[in-house]
Parts: structure tokens; sequence; C-alpha cells
């Protein structure tokens, strides 16, 4: 399994694990499609070898906050590490949230696709992920067209 190519997939709890969900059945059913996950959650939906990460940052704590942040970032940069010696990947595909945005920038300096989904929940203002990661990913998308106008360049894929 570790010579087929594989796309790296990251999400985090909540609405974001629930649209990674949908989004690798409909995948999953199209074609041969293998992958690794990262989540800050025990669910894996099936991937052939999952990492979990520390919650990026403290949502209820400012001071926690830098802490999470740092130890998110060092933890997902060694799990990336670990996936690119021991997978031959394509791509990185995500739901967000922050903790994608170093493993985005790391694949996308090696050349790799970068696809980034802007939450579902987003109707009027961009998530501070969605503004960072509009400018990394090769491809993104919004599943609502309100935001059509904050991001020009984004394809409207409608809802999962």
């Amino acid at each position: 399994m570790k010579d087929k190519p594989i796309t790296l997939i990251i999400y985090g709890s909540g609405g974001h694990k629930e649209q990674m969900k949908r989004l690798v059945a409909m995948m999953q059913s199209h074609a041969d499609f293998y992958f690794v996950s990262i989540s800050d959650t025990d669910d894996h939906f099936n991937s052939l070898k999952h990492f979990r990460c520390p919650e990026p940052r403290g949502k209820f704590s400012i001071w926690k906050a830098p802490f999470q942040l740092a130890n998110n970032a060092i933890t997902t940069a060694i799990q990336c590490l670990s996936i690119l010696k021991n997978y031959r990947v394509k791509g990185l595909v995500s739901t967000g949230p922050g903790m994608v945005v170093l493993p985005a920038i790391i694949f996308k300096l090696l050349g790799k696709k970068v696809i980034f989904l802007e939450s579902w929940s987003r109707f009027y203002t961009p998530s501070l992920t969605g503004k960072i990661m509009y400018r990394i990913a090769d491809t993104f998308y919004i599943q609502n067209e309100t935001l059509q106008s904050t991001y020009p360049k984004a394809i409207f894929s409608g809802r999962l």
C-alpha cells in the first residue's frame, strides 16, 4: 500500500470533521482513493494511518493559545515528515481548521497539490484559516455563494 499514491487529509473536530467525512465518502465512491489523516480527533474514516495532533489553539483561554499553537506546529511538522518519508503523497486536502496551515506550506514548498474547502458555516465573513489558505492553496472551494466576493478566485462547490 505504501507504493500507491495517497492523499493527506487534515480536519478538525465538529463541523470540519463532518465535512471531511462527507468528502471522503464521495471521493471513495469515484475511484481508488487512499489516504492518511491528521486530526485533533480519534475518528479517522479508515485511513491507512491516522495521526492525532493536539488542538491548534485555545478557544477559551488566550493564555494557553500560544503554547497550544507552538505544540501543534511542532507535532504536525513531525507528522508531515513521517508521512512524506513513508508514503508517496500526491497532495493535501483540508476542511480546516488552522492546524492545516503549516502542513500546507510544507507540501506546497515540495510541489504537492494543496486543496482547501472553506467551512460551510461561513456565509458573509471568511475564517482566519480561510484567509491564509486562500493564498496558499492551489484550489480553494467555497460552499456558500455569498463568499464569492470575498474569495473571487474560489470555486463554488455547493454544500457537502
